[in-house]
């Protein structure tokens, strides 16, 4: 800034910021439907009837709203779109087709009545007054959310239901084809509501593998007791006043309150399940234990309200790599929130940006140390965290450095034994 004149010149610029945190409160669904893209992002109190076919706390999106009961987030995959668009006439040459394939489309109705000199062109789906629009002629129609009009030709006064309208059918290539979209997504949870056990495995074996290449995700589904602390294993179903969940779908309930704790607390006892009345089914306290013990996330009733019971994962082999801390969720919720912050913080501040000499690595380790203390230790959710608990080396590689931090996450109290005597 060049000053002729004499006084004093102020200029304000932005300073250092703090790195965006990584995504949070974010689940991934795959899932059969009757209508919409193959890829839908929904967040909670959104209209799903254009873009899913029906209302979010209908029979067909239960699973969705259940997510959503928690989630900041859905990402919708939709396995089975393959199928048919439906289709009807509405003269020799002008024909309306679905937007999308699905048999949901068939419950979609056109009407052209004259107005004027014009036509009106009304869209429904089933009694939902969805579009309309006035027109001179086809070719003047704007494709809506649901339909679109082909062909030329004179409108004239006609009512049509659509018609061939089918879902695809689910295969391997599939699995193949959401596998591959969902890297290139940015999520927390994977919730899988079906019951098949290849399916279950193989979805466990691709989280198993997007965690080796640093893609901390995690996984709910009620078919296998998969022994790993990023994978939990819900096997209680529940029910609402529109619907009943069983323990498969509940998982889409689990994968929400999952995403919506995340490390800010545990769920144990949380019950807060947004619209649930009971559970299906209720169990001794006996088989609590059992399925506790065998890795099971457990919802429960509790003190007449339903609730998750204890927030586990389904390790229940100890190791020391897999000490027994690691199958809290709260544990491993903040571990790989850290985790994820932590590569998203150097990815973006340090690598090609700060030299490899020793004030370039104690500046790593200040960033480190920041990050830390702002976001977990002044939270609470780390305690006894120092600098000390850092280290910063540089390697044989001229390029290249290691760090160690070292992290201790403060666990809720989930367990106290009282001894109560008589005076």
């Amino acid at each position: 800034m060049i000053q002729i004149l004499p006084g004093t010149q102020v200029k304000v610029a932005a300073g250092q910021r703090e790195t965006a945190l990584s995504v949070t409160g974010t689940v991934a669904m795959p899932l059969e439907l009757d209508w919409g893209e193959k890829v839908t992002v929904i967040r909670p109190g959104a209209d799903t009837r254009m873009s899913l076919g029906y209302a979010m706390n209908s029979e067909e999106l239960k699973c969705v709203n259940e997510v959503l009961g928690g989630a900041e987030k859905l990402i919708l995959y939709r396995l089975n779109g393959s199928g048919e668009k439906a289709k009807a006439a509405l003269s020799e040459s002008i024909t309306v087709r679905a937007k999308y394939s699905g048999k949901r489309g068939n419950d979609i109705t056109v009407s052209v009545e004259p107005n004027g000199g014009a036509w009106d062109v009304t869209t429904l789906l089933g009694t939902f007054v969805a579009d309309t629009q006035t027109v001179s002629s086809p070719e003047d129609f704007t494709a809506n959310d649901l339909v679109e009009l082909e062909g030329t030709g004179e409108l004239s006064s006609v009512v049509v239901k659509l018609t061939g309208g089918s879902n695809g059918t689910v295969g391997e290539d599939d699995w193949s084809a959401f596998q591959a979209e969902m890297e290139k997504q940015e999520f927390n949870v994977l919730c899988y509501v079906g019951t098949d056990l290849a399916t279950a495995k193989a979805l466990i074996g691709w989280v198993k593998q997007q965690r080796q290449k640093n893609n901390m995700i995690q996984m709910v589904q009620s078919v296998v007791a998969a022994n790993h602390p990023a994978v939990y294993y819900s096997t209680i179903g529940g029910k609402t006043s529109d619907y009943s969940l069983s323990a498969a779908q509940a998982c889409a309930t689990m994968a929400g309150l999952l995403a919506q704790q995340g490390v800010k607390g545990s769920l144990t006892h949380f019950n807060r399940v947004s619209g649930w009345l009971d559970v299906s089914r209720q169990l001794t306290r006996e088989q609590q234990e059992a399925r506790v013990q065998a890795g099971e996330i457990l919802f429960v009733m509790l003190y007449g309200v339903p609730a998750v019971l204890y927030d586990i994962n389904s390790l229940t082999t100890f190791t020391e790599e897999c000490p027994k801390d690691f199958s809290k969720g709260l544990v491993m919720r903040t571990l790989d929130q850290y985790a994820r912050e932590l590569q998203k913080l150097l990815d973006s501040r340090v690598i090609g940006k700060v030299r490899n000499d020793q004030n370039g690595r104690a500046q790593v380790k200040s960033m480190i140390l920041e990050m830390t203390v702002q976001n977990y230790l002044n939270q609470g959710y780390i305690e006894g965290f120092t600098a000390d608990d850092i280290s910063v080396t540089m390697t044989a590689d001229r390029d290249a450095v290691t760090a160690g931090v070292a992290i201790r996450v403060a666990d809720t109290v989930d367990k106290i034994q009282i001894t109560v005597t008589a005076a």
